[in-house]
């Protein structure tokens, strides 16, 4: 993992200038704390941060430039440097990549797997994207032609930001990077309203509005004759392609087993996420089996409601696994609440980022490189919004009295802050969403608060035509796909990347701890989606197809108790140590300026120290989020 950063002169009449990449890669450096490194070329400049993983020697320094290499003598031949490249991410499968290209006779200077990715362009060009199966955001600047080259994974697990301005385009890992190399800083009204919808902005846009999210599976090259965006991976027809197998859990077992091997390839110490449920659970049983000496990690709370640490610890000691427990109060959330708001680069506002920031920060002190079990619920159809999809489809009874009582749950108090307002709130989202048209429901399980709420919030109203069309786009995926297959494809393309996977990011690289995501190999993508939807699911629960895969590796309870989200309790962190950051939300004029209606945010805030707050905590948090970046950022 690393950061990277960087520019490209448009206008062949300026030279490049690196005299902004430095600022850019300080505002990176906790992205890759081992090095840094700059190049300047033609129009190009390029600019790295490295968090030494693979190959931690001087000869994996990056940006790397691609020279013929004689191994008899051990130094390279000749002075044709035509290719740079600076890579953030990992390919696992470089070791075959290599042996095959050694094969062909060519040599290597490093045993980095950014050298492998690189003479792979050199001999193919961009369809060189195709053999690699891993994470990645990538740059490569080709000398003889001067045009710049990037790339960012197939699903997402690597964030590339970009912009055209005053005839440079310019690109970076974080949007701070990119602010200091000189994007503009204009407010989108739009995704401001999607923020406070979602809780985040889908790609390809970004909370300002001419700085663009490079979608997953996307590649741009820039050159003299203009900037061309091309999509290079499409899941769905990979899919489509996907042999079928005589034995699914067999093979689905298979996948994932090398998924996980290869994926514990490092020079570093390495270890793997246990909360206890099904999918941390199922990548550290397999990754016991490759690494006997596995340390494994779980975060709970001393509030007991939130705390799913025993179930982590009955998984461990199941597997024999050498496992540690960091057990926090609301005053080590509320000390860590600070970290968290300082390492958002755009408001995101994911209540388990909080949680997810502190895990990786007390992990890192063990171990460089951690395997999460992220990816699972939008494969394998984990979300309770997926179960209650089935139910719409085929109510029972059951189903029928939830909606026969909607007159009682809309009046009984909800909110995540204990069980059986929890269970409320679950009744009130299902009478009030069973109604609705698959894509209306769709839309308003992916929002945390009432939607409304988020318009009044917003100065650009709630009628706005470009949020509706950008809505229209999330749901998609549900027109084109016919049985719940198109729910999950929907999340794949929205929640998975922007939310989960862009949190992953986020809080592990604030403390340069690189995270894996077994789960997320192209191979298990690939062949969960070439199955009928009805393989993932049973009697009206998901993960039917994991647990008939890999129940044999796990004790009853891991397969039998029911998904808990990684939640904290956030409520009274809000209403008590951390009151002084709701107070500061006050400001009616810094509130406008900002973009947002202060009689609104008034009612907001009443609403969150009432008897029944609701869920307004989320948008209270969110608002927090926003506000704090605002002021960093924009004044």
């Amino acid at each position: 993992m690393c950061g990277i950063a960087g520019s490209y002169q448009l206008d062949p009449s300026r030279p490049a200038t690196g005299d902004r990449i430095a600022a850019a890669l300080r505002c990176i450096a906790h992205r890759g704390p081992d090095d840094e490194g700059v190049y300047t070329a033609g129009r190009a400049v390029l600019g790295h941060r490295r968090l030494s993983i693979i190959d931690t020697t001087s000869a994996g320094h990056q940006p790397f430039t691609l020279r013929p290499f004689d191994s008899a003598q051990g130094k390279p031949q000749g002075d044709n440097e035509r290719y740079t490249i600076v890579f953030n991410g990992e390919v696992f499968n470089f070791q075959e990549l290599r042996a095959k290209l050694e094969a062909q006779g060519h040599s290597f200077r490093s045993t980095s797997d950014t050298e492998v990715a690189l003479l792979l362009f050199a001999l193919k060009g961009p369809s060189f994207l195709q053999d690699l199966n891993g994470f990645f955001a990538l740059a490569i600047h080709d000398k003889e032609k001067d045009e710049l080259f990037l790339a960012r994974d197939r699903f997402g697990v690597k964030p590339l930001l970009w912009c055209e301005h005053d005839g440079r385009f310019l690109f970076a890992s974080e949007m701070r990077a990119l602010l200091a190399l000189g994007a503009p800083r204009t407010i989108d009204p739009v995704s401001l309203r999607m923020f406070f919808t979602h809780y985040y902005i889908p790609a390809p846009y970004s909370m300002l509005r001419d700085v663009h999210k490079l979608k997953p599976g996307h590649a741009i090259t820039i050159s003299a004759s203009g900037t061309k965006l091309e999509r290079w991976y499409n899941a769905e027809e990979a899919a489509r392609a996907t042999a079928p197998a005589p034995n699914t859990a067999k093979h689905l077992h298979e996948l994932l087993d090398d998924a996980v091997r290869i994926r514990l390839i490092s020079d570093v110490p390495i270890g793997t996420f246990l909360s206890g449920g099904l999918d941390s659970s199922i990548i550290s049983a397999l990754a016991k089996r490759h690494k006997p000496d596995l340390k494994t990690f779980s975060i709970g709370y001393r509030d007991t409601y939130y705390d799913e640490t025993p179930y982590a610890e009955i998984v461990a000691k199941h597997l024999g696994t050498e496992h540690t427990t960091f057990t926090l109060g609301n005053e080590d959330l509320a000390e860590n609440y600070h970290g968290l708001l300082a390492s958002i680069d755009e408001p995101f506002a994911d209540q388990s980022a909080l949680p997810s920031y502190v895990l990786n920060k007390l992990t890192r002190a063990h171990v460089i490189v951690a395997l999460s079990g992220d990816g699972a619920d939008e494969v394998f159809g984990g979300y309770r919004k997926h179960q209650a999809e089935l139910r719409v489809q085929d109510p029972g009874i059951v189903e029928r009295l939830a909606l026969i009582g909607a007159p009682l749950w809309r009046a009984l108090p909800k909110s995540r802050n204990n069980a059986l307002t929890d269970r409320f709130r679950q009744l009130d989202r299902y009478a009030r969403t069973a109604k609705l048209s698959k894509e209306e429901r769709y839309l308003l399980l992916a929002s945390w608060d009432d939607e409304l709420d988020a318009g009044a919030l917003v100065r650009s109203g709630p009628d706005d035509p470009a949020f509706a069309m950008r809505r229209r786009t999330i749901t998609a995926p549900l027109g084109e796909h016919k049985d719940l297959n198109g729910l999950l494809w929907a999340d794949m393309h929205t929640v998975l990347t922007d939310d989960m996977l862009y949190k992953v990011d986020l809080t592990s690289m604030a403390h340069a701890l690189e995270v894996r995501t077994p789960f997320l190999d192209r191979r298990v993508v690939e062949f969960a989606f070439s199955l009928p939807a009805k393989a993932k699911f049973h009697k009206g629960s998901g993960k039917h197809l994991l647990r008939a895969a890999f129940g044999e590796l796990l004790p009853n309870v891991t397969l039998t108790r029911a998904k808990r989200g990684f939640e904290v309790p956030l409520t009274p962190l809000l209403q008590g140590p951390l009151r002084h950051l709701v107070d500061q939300c006050r400001d009616p004029e810094m509130l406008a300026t900002a973009g947002l209606e202060p009689l609104a945010v008034d009612r907001l805030l009443a609403r969150f120290h009432s008897a029944d707050p609701g869920s307004s905590q989320a948008t209270v948090h969110a608002l927090i989020v926003y506000m704090t970046w605002w002021k960093a950022h924009l004044t």
